[in-house]
């Protein structure tokens, strides 16, 4: 689960009472109150046709093998450690839904909160707010908007699910998962919300610009026009904002950053048709520019594409194109350049097993900071009998900036998990992350590695299938 930070500098005693308080209020009443005293049954606010929804109530304690980042030294050398920290806390998830016959609308929001034994000045209430929304306008057209605001720092973003985890762990067919990666076309909406939703940063690349703590805006609308069971188009837009934000605590544990604060914004078009049941071909084209004071300039690329089902079991999909930058200013210097952009992605799902892998080469924005040669490395695994009352799950994230303004940057993380059903309405999760970040340029090295366990129980109100 995505948790975040949101407290101003030198927040009063009083708000980490009021913390604490909410830990217990989770942990204890929440149940209570989401069982209906009359029917006996669960989470009278659940109604699958829409309306309120409570989605899950958790407590979690954890150990962290750094209790912050830069404990091992960032941009300059680092006086003392900080040393290992223990961590505690709860989290609520609860939304707003309301689907028809041609449209759906959805507003979730997590509350949560986020302890420390040793370092306790650092603990927050978090939160974290998503909306999406699509229409059917007829046969041939749809409309989708989505977006996303979250303030969060790196401990939290170890404990993030990627974008291709939450794909493997999500319930589905493999034609409903093929469908959707290969060809964009949705028969699942986990899915569908999963792939067309406004992106979040997954990489602790990002601290390395930003810093330990991040406030991020995002926004995407799309439409896509189908004359033909075989032929579509595709219309996007999308805009990000990440900013640096102050930590709290003592004015020595202050993290350092690179640049305050970094836009961009971009559109694309493409189009696909499907040569047979199996194998899908499209071309897009996109552009995008980026905002910040460091650099401001536009990347344009275009790129064909073929995805196929294998089997009853495997798909794939590869790209290949060319991208151009147009550089409009630079505090550091920099020229136009053409590069290739290419790339594949590998799927599996059985009746337990689904696997996910992904390597890209492109252009990118660099989080709006400045143009650079970006390489992306994705897998994920997930594995759960139906039935069963226990699973396993693994993820692996790593992002390679080249040639940036501030030279060579690689970030990447991993994790693998285990989660234990007990009954039909509460699980229990293990889990281990380890984060690493690394930078090369004329300024100074800089580098962190951070390792963390975290223990979690987590009570649902609506029975949760064994998939």
């Amino acid at each position: 689960m995505l948790m975040t930070h949101m407290n101003r500098p030198g927040a009063s005693r009083f708000e980490v009472v009021l913390g604490r308080t909410v830990v217990v209020l989770l942990l204890t009443v929440a149940p209570s109150l989401a069982q209906d005293p009359v029917s006996g049954q669960l989470n009278p606010l659940e109604n699958r046709r829409g309306g309120f929804h409570l989605y899950n109530v958790t407590g979690f304690a954890g150990w962290e093998s750094v209790a912050s980042p830069y404990g091992s030294g960032y941009l300059l050398p680092s006086t003392s450690s900080l040393g290992a920290d223990g961590t505690y806390g709860a989290a609520a998830t609860a939304g707003w839904s309301r689907p028809t016959g041609r449209s759906n609308i959805s507003l979730t929001y997590t509350a949560s909160y986020l302890g420390r034994f040793r370092y306790s000045e650092w603990n927050a209430l978090n939160h974290f707010l998503t909306l999406s929304a699509s229409r059917q306008l007829s046969r041939k057209w749809n409309v989708a908007l989505s977006g996303s605001s979250v303030i969060s720092t790196y401990d939290q973003l170890l404990f993030s699910p990627t974008l291709f985890a939450s794909l493997s762990g999500a319930p589905g067919t493999f034609e409903d998962l093929a469908s959707a990666v290969l060809g964009g076309k949705y028969n699942n909406d986990q899915l569908a919300s999963l792939l067309t939703g406004a992106p979040v940063i997954e990489s602790p690349s990002r601290t390395l610009f930003f810093g330990n703590r991040v406030f991020n805006n995002s926004a995407t609308a799309s439409m896509s026009y189908a004359p033909s069971e075989r032929l579509s188009f595709q219309f996007s837009t999308g805009v990000s904002e990440t900013q640096h934000l102050r930590d709290k605590g003592h004015a020595a544990s202050q993290s350092a950053y690179l640049i305050p604060r970094a836009a961009y914004a971009t559109a694309s078009v493409g189009a696909s048709y499907a040569l047979s049941p199996k194998t899908q071909v499209g071309i897009s084209m996109s552009s995008s520019r980026g905002f910040s004071r460091i650099q401001n300039s536009y990347i344009t690329s275009g790129s064909g594409y073929v995805g196929r089902t294998i089997g009853r079991h495997w798909f794939a999909r590869a790209y290949g194109g060319a991208g151009f930058v147009t550089v409009l200013n630079s505090r550091y210097g920099a020229s136009d350049v053409t590069r290739p952009v290419w790339g594949a992605s590998l799927g599996y799902r059985s009746y337990a097993n689904t696997l996910m892998g992904a390597y890209d080469r492109t252009l990118g924005q660099s989080y709006g900071v400045g143009a650079a040669n970006t390489t992306m490395i994705s897998a994920a695994w997930h594995w759960w009998r139906p039935g069963r009352t226990w699973g396993l799950t693994s993820n692996y994230g790593k992002e390679q900036l080249r040639n940036s303004v501030f030279g060579d940057v690689d970030g990447w993380r991993a994790a693998i998990g285990a989660t234990r059903m007990l009954g039909r309405h509460a699980m229990i999760e293990t889990e281990y992350s380890y984060a690493s970040y690394i930078g090369r340029t004329g300024l100074a090295p800089y580098s962190s590695d951070q390792s963390a366990v975290r223990l979690s129980a987590s009570w649902v109100p609506e029975a949760v299938a064994r998939h």
